[in-house]
């Protein structure tokens, strides 16, 4: 299991806000649950964004793309 780490942060009253009403809906168990959520999101993102970057100036079609990725993929869990 990781270990986790304590990161302070300040937020605005208005996203602070915001993260008390998902946690009061049940949707998120607490503040932290919604950051690491929110962070995982916006990595994912950024990493979709910086391949389909590289798949551009390669020239890459979306679908060759997708096959590389697919083949990546099962050479990854091969090797575990």
């Amino acid at each position: 299991m990781a270990k986790n780490r304590l990161i302070k942060t300040k937020v605005s009253e208005e996203l602070y806000a915001e993260i008390e009403e998902r946690i009061r809906l049940g949707l998120y168990s607490d503040e932290s649950e919604i950051i690491e959520s929110a962070l995982r999101k916006f990595f994912a993102e950024e990493a979709r964004e910086y391949l389909r970057g590289l798949a551009k100036s390669a020239k890459l079609k979306e679908k060759e793309m997708l096959e590389e990725w697919k083949k990546i993929r099962s050479e990854e869990k091969s090797i575990r």
